[in-house]
């Protein structure tokens, strides 16, 4: 019979065998490395700055094709929370990206032409973000079930900086990162996110102090609820994000709360060859 010293060590060493193998999974985002430095470039589209998306480079890139399969075979359970976000979030990016690769075209009474936006995909009672956009973890999820996890990731709080993280294929959404999201800096990196996104004065953030107007996305109001709940109201959630001189103002100043009208369009041309 084993003593309780050696069965201790065995706990220990399956332990350890559990923790490498679930640090491996994070070794194969390279490959999601390479497509994002490769793919996404800083540009402009309809005037507005962002990180535009080359749909056809991805498309015919088999580290693409890899990196789905790597969501696909990642055992996930047991993640602690900075592997569950950097892990869900690369996942939702790649999916999104691939819902719009498997969905290029769209035909209007028998006439091809590539999709304007995401929105193009599916229909009105299925759209996009309900349809299975790949497996992940084993599991066939859509866009929705990716989001409202990250949201509600039990048995972890909801951290609502991923709303700068998670990028819907669209102009107006925060700008897809050029590089994957990793656990040991997932803090330092989302962080980096929301700020990036709250710099952009077309999409993200702007405020006119002449007439002290706050403009926002409207993510900001979409997802009102988690940064209320995490910091006690919209502003007090930007304030850390946005230059001080700003936070002063917003703090000493009652505001009128605006919103940009959200781009829908594509953030990078659909990869569309009508036949």
């Amino acid at each position: 019979s084993r003593t309780p010293r050696a069965q201790k060590a065995m706990m220990l060493l399956i332990l350890l065998f559990v923790a490498i193998a679930n640090a491996s999974n994070f070794l194969n985002v390279s490959t999601w490395n390479e497509v994002t430095g490769k793919y996404i470039h800083t540009g402009q589209m309809q005037d507005i700055e962002l990180h535009v998306v080359d749909y056809e480079g991805i498309s015919r890139d088999p580290a693409f094709k890899t990196f789905l399969s790597v969501l696909r075979s990642t055992n996930t359970s047991g993640f602690s929370r900075n592997e569950t976000y950097a892990f869900f979030i690369n996942a939702y990016n790649a999916l999104a990206i691939d819902m719009i690769i498997q969905h290029p075209c769209k035909t209007d009474t028998s006439r091809c032409s590539p999709i304007k936006s995401i929105w193009d995909i599916g229909s009105l009672l299925h759209p996009a973000w309900t349809m299975m956009a790949g497996n992940v973890g084993g599991e066939n999820r859509s866009l929705d079930d990716i989001e409202n996890y990250l949201r509600n990731p039990k048995p972890f709080v909801e951290d609502p900086r991923l709303h700068s993280c998670i990028v819907c294929a669209s102009i107006s959404c925060p700008n897809i990162r050029m590089e994957a999201f990793v656990p040991e800096r997932i803090d330092e990196q989302m962080s980096d996110q929301m700020r990036d996104f709250l710099a952009n004065p077309k999409k993200g953030f702007s405020l006119n102090k002449q007439t002290k107007t706050l403009t926002l996305s409207h993510i900001f109001l979409w997802y009102r609820h988690d940064f209320v709940s995490a910091a006690g109201s919209v502003e007090n959630f930007i304030a850390p994000y946005i230059h001080s001189n700003d936070a002063a103002f917003l703090h000493n100043n009652t505001v009128t709360l605006k919103y940009f009208e959200y781009n829908w369009d594509a953030n990078g041309q659909p990869p569309c060859h009508c036949h």
